[in-house]
């Protein structure tokens, strides 16, 4: 019997394996054997981690592989986009991600999780039975393992299923399959890729830079895990595409990428190696993704629209977080409830921004045009229910923080006070490796409370703005007393406040 099994060994698995076992539990990390016939260096996925994912990877410990001086650095993008002329996206000087071949990320990770006292087992979980579902009780849950034909079962409190799209516990009527909101089929999206060796150079890119382009049937990227060489992508909708029918994979990827204009010439200059590849990238979500023995986490939670941009680093926080969540079943029990009701309302939030990252992407890609991939998405996007309103990505646009900000600046003198419906209940929260009950905001706009905004204490700032008549000295006293964070967003965070009604202005 273990504390934890752990199934699953890409990112999420890994992280979540590796902090349970650094924290003293026993682990049971079980991934899927790798066919002898596959190719690694044509059929694994390679994928981009954003500079911003460093504090959760420092978290898991993981610094030594993303620093790794094989690891092709990831410095900006340049853009195609819609109608508009060319773009570069440059990360700051100093600052960049990384740009990362799976099967070596997910395999360094995986011995990062085995070094930190995790027990690996490469088999296939044949039969995975958890409390209330399917049907069937159990206590504990279990797992059934094979490997090489033979059997063994195997149990755990706590079973977190980071199996990606198999799902092995998302599948037990969990997982809620992407449904249309406007009518008609939902959209589908089908990655097809090929991995190319440049003759000489890629003209006027370089292998630090990630390549992303739209055309009227999809959208491309072009991704380099190694100098000279490049992966380069077309996602497309098989009912919205124009594909020809009966065509050969091979021909809908040659096809597809013809279309996209920026990328004809580089194209020209390399030569692919090997066959194109394809697979599903399909959004999905789930109808909870915690209960009683548990957890849905990474992939197997939700999959996020690749126009995100933001897959791994999702995969990686969601693995941390699973972590502190089943840390916190296993030694405080009182707490498991809540526990676990924290970490299906963060999952629903992280799915809600990646549905806004890429909403926004699909509005900009269709612009006056008609292409049916572009408008359903855009449709979609625009009639969806879902999207996190306190994303702070949707935060800045949003009008009533806008016109709260303005309203700031315009101010000679301040006179705010905590609002009349405003109330400090105990709510759950993340403080190390643990879910505790922490103070929190509540208002109308904000029942299951809130505490922090892009990294500000906003109780502490509700607690202090009324004792100050000026925006600058205020944001002075804040910063000197929390010197982690930066002026805009403290800026921002008091606008939000406002906005959201828990902040009032009184005479002045």
């Amino acid at each position: 019997m273990y504390d934890a099994i752990v199934i699953g060994g890409g990112p999420s698995g890994s992280a979540s394996a590796r902090l349970l076992a650094a924290w003293g539990h026993r682990v049971l990390l079980v991934d899927r054997p790798r066919p002898s016939n596959q190719s690694p260096a044509h059929q694994s996925a390679v994928e981009s981690l954003p500079p911003s994912a460093r504090q959760v990877v420092t978290t898991i410990g993981a610094l030594d592989v993303i620093d790794d001086p094989a690891v092709q650095p990831w410095l900006g993008n340049v853009v195609w986009w819609a109608e508009a002329p060319r773009r570069v996206e440059q990360f700051p000087t100093g600052i960049a991600g990384q740009q990362l071949q799976r099967d070596w990320f997910d395999a360094r990770l995986r011995a990062l999780a085995v070094a930190g006292g995790a027990e690996c087992s490469m088999a296939l979980a044949r039969d995975v039975v958890v409390p209330g579902l399917t049907g069937r009780h159990t206590d504990p849950p279990s797992v059934l393992l094979e490997t090489e034909g033979a059997t063994r079962r195997v149990t755990a409190p706590m079973i977190l299923d980071a199996s990606g799209r198999a799902g092995v516990i998302a599948r037990q009527g969990l997982r809620l399959a992407a449904a249309s909101v406007t009518g008609g089929e939902a959209p589908r999206t089908i990655a097809l890729s090929g991995e190319w060796r440049a003759r000489g150079g890629w003209l006027d890119v370089d292998d630090g830079h990630t390549l992303i382009a739209s055309y009227a049937g999809g959208w491309a990227w072009s991704i380099s895990p190694a100098p000279g060489v490049r992966h380069f992508t077309v996602m497309i909708d098989p009912a919205r595409s124009g594909l020809v029918r009966n065509a050969s994979a091979a021909d809908v990827y040659r096809r597809e990428l013809d279309q996209v204009a920026p990328f004809r010439a580089l194209v020209a200059a390399g030569e692919i190696a090997g066959r194109p590849w394809g697979a599903d990238a399909t959004t999905y979500s789930a109808e909870r993704f915690a209960g009683e023995g548990f957890l849905l986490v990474g992939d197997a939670a939700t999959s996020l629209d690749p126009l995100s941009s933001f897959g791994v680093k999702k995969a990686l926080a969601s693995g941390w977080l699973a972590a502190v969540v089943a840390h916190t079943v296993l030694s405080t029990p009182r707490m498991a409830g809540d526990a676990l009701a924290f970490f299906d309302r963060r999952e629903r939030q992280m799915h809600a921004a990646g549905l806004g990252a890429a909403a926004a992407f699909a509005g900009q890609a269709l612009g006056e045009s008609s292409s049916p991939f572009w408008s359903v998405r855009a449709a979609e996007a625009g009639a969806s229910e879902h999207l996190d309103e306190d994303d702070p990505r949707a935060l800045a646009r949003d009008a009533g923080v806008i016109a709260a900000f303005d309203d700031l600046k315009r101010r000679q003198r301040l006179a705010l006070r905590p609002a009349a419906a405003l109330r400090i209940e105990a709510r759950a929260a993340v403080r190390g490796r643990e879910i505790v009950l922490d103070e929190h905001l509540v208002v109308p706009a904000w029942p299951d409370g809130v505490r922090y905004l892009r990294g500000v204490d906003l109780l502490a700032l509700v607690r202090m703005a009324p004792r100050y008549t000026d925006a600058g000295g205020l944001f002075e006293a804040f910063l000197r007393a929390h010197p982690t964070v930066i002026l805009p967003d403290v800026a921002g965070a008091l606008a939000v406040l406002i906005a959201r009604g828990a902040l009032v202005h009184g005479q002045g």
